[in-house]
């Protein structure tokens, strides 16, 4: 199998697994002499629990990712031409299709026995909502091979596309009755501490997906110096055998000629 097809089985596997076949299929490649196989995989970074998420949605269902990345396009063209009427359907398709694809992605997270935390499922949605709007992006979740979360950017609705779709709008707003100052303030201050809460639970898992990266890391350069050291130990090994023939057989010779010479000496 080529790289990339390898690639692609490895990351929607189940992450526990994803180091151990990993090293697997470079051992078999590098065994069958192909090295630059072997070297591609074992530049494979263990996916971050979203990016699985994401390249699990990819390899399993594909139109989802699909019918995500076919909107986006549809959003931008509808952009450019300044379409108020179909920007207006399409951003309300597109918070709609967001929802149902990142709630897919969690579904099939936790049929492969992963439920995914809040701030995990966020990540999804933040990656999804990249690859909708940035083919580049789009092309990385169809790809199916992500190691971390795509950042997100907007979509970028710029002035003269919000300037058409307040143009269409074909029915006033009704009025809305004001809603009460102090709880307005409360709520206002439980986003304020939510938002800090979810940053501080992203901060610290994301230092420690980058530390469990790390450690990963340092233990293939320790097995490799192992494999190194284990190889030096075993030549060692077999100079000091020859050695202590070598040494027996002069002990062996030394011997014999001093039992010579003694009994010529008797004579």
């Amino acid at each position: 199998m080529e790289l990339e097809e390898l690639a692609r089985e490895l990351y929607a596997a189940d992450p526990a697994e994803f180091i151990p076949a990993r090293d697997r299929h470079a051992a078999a490649a590098a065994e069958r002499g192909d090295r630059e196989l072997a070297a591609g995989l074992k530049k494979l970074r263990k996916p971050t629990a979203a990016a699985w998420a994401v390249n699990l949605l990819a390899s399993t269902d594909p139109s989802s990712v699909t019918e995500l990345l076919e909107l986006g396009e549809k959003l931008r063209a509808a952009q450019r031409e300044l379409r108020g009427d179909d920007l207006r359907a399409l951003a309300a398709d597109r918070t709609r299709l967001l929802r149902e694809v990142t709630g897919r992605a969690a579904e099939l997270a936790e049929q492969h026995g992963h439920r995914l935390t809040e701030p995990t499922r966020q990540q999804v949605e933040q990656t999804l909502t990249a690859a909708l709007s940035d083919p580049e992006a789009g092309r990385a979740v169809r790809a199916g091979t992500l190691a971390k979360a795509l950042e997100y950017s907007g979509f970028g609705l710029d002035e003269l596309a919000l300037a058409a779709i307040r143009r269409t709008a074909a029915r006033p707003k009704p009025r809305q009755r004001p809603k009460p100052q102090r709880e307005l303030r409360e709520l206002r201050e439980k986003l304020r501490h939510t938002d800090e809460q979810l940053g501080e639970a992203t901060g610290a898992e994301e230092r420690a997906e980058s530390a469990e990266r790390e450690a990963e890391q340092r233990c293939e350069e320790l097995r490799e110096a192992l494999q190194q050291a284990e190889s030096e130990l075993r030549e060692h090994r077999r100079n000091a055998k020859t050695a202590r023939q070598r040494r027996e057989r002069a002990q062996h010779d030394r011997d014999a000629a001093a039992e010579r010479l003694r009994r010529l000496e008797e004579r």
